[in-house]
């Protein structure tokens, strides 16, 4: 039987990070995603880029402090938009993008939503826009992908994760039978420095390097990564027998066939036995 339940490697869990508004306390979360090997997507308010006297991230550290990671919007001024008009909205999301493309040089085509609220005008804007995934703040406590990723719903925030990571471990790692899926876990750096700042920051620590023991299992992933490669494998096309797949995507894309993990390469044809 043929599964689209694989991620790259072959593996069936991805891990993924989202961490809102752009704070100077990112500098710090940065270097702990970097030494056990995470990826996190960034959601930076551009308004908050312009103050160079103040100790938050600066226009010019973007592209270096971010660098492997994912850079997404979180629009200029951190408003409800769905209280705005869908020109205003327009102006909150896409002014926000070009100022966080320049500070990048790259192409940013996600969002998460000001305290994660939106309307039906929201999602059309997007589209003008050229933004393919917006995320919520509405937590899961599951390991499912959304089926509209302009909706796309977190397992949990990082202060209340601990248990979705212990079943995340124990499904990574002893429950190969169990469908996969994905870790979402979302916060603001910010948070970390509140109340019983030390602890926070190293109850946070303690998480990252539980996790980071399950790489032979988990794909660890931005946002858009994730995105791009659920749209390749639902690209994939399949003859009328079933027996050929063929990828006509630029991404290499796995999937399941009688359990046995089968990697289709891009623009590549490939046979199965089912």
């Amino acid at each position: 039987m043929v599964k689209y339940d694989r991620f790259p490697g072959g593996k069936r869990y991805a891990l993924t990070f989202s961490y809102d508004d752009g704070g100077a306390q990112d500098r710090r979360l940065v270097e702990l995603f970097n030494k056990y090997g995470m990826k996190c997507t960034f959601n930076v308010m551009s308004s908050s880029l312009k103050n160079e006297n103040g100790k938050g991230i600066k226009f010019n550290e973007v592209k270096s402090l971010y660098e492997g990671h994912e850079i997404a919007v979180h629009t200029v001024n951190h408003l409800h938009l769905e209280r705005m008009s869908p020109t205003d909205q327009y102006t909150e999301i896409f002014e926000d993008k070009k100022v966080l493309e320049s500070a990048c040089g790259d192409i940013v085509r996600g969002m998460a939503y000001p305290f994660g609220t939106y309307n039906s005008d929201t999602l059309n804007v997007m589209d003008v826009c050229g933004i393919v995934y917006g995320r919520t703040n509405v937590p899961t406590n599951s390991f499912l992908l959304p089926e509209n990723f302009k909706i796309w719903n977190p397992t949990c925030h990082h202060n209340e994760c601990e248990p979705m990571v212990k079943r995340f471990e124990y499904n990574a790692t002893k429950a190969p039978w169990r469908a996969g899926g994905v870790l979402y876990i979302w916060g603001h750096s910010y948070e970390l420095d509140n109340d019983d700042a030390p602890t926070n920051w190293e109850r946070f620590e303690a998480i990252l390097e539980r996790l980071s023991a399950l790489k032979d299992n988990v794909w660890y992933a931005t946002n858009i990564e994730i995105y791009d490669y659920t749209q390749a494998l639902k690209s994939l096309r399949r003859s009328a027998d079933g027996t050929t797949l063929y990828n006509p995507t630029d991404t290499l894309v796995c999937i399941s066939n009688n359990d046995e993990p089968v990697d289709i390469p891009p623009m590549t044809k490939v046979r199965i036995n089912l």
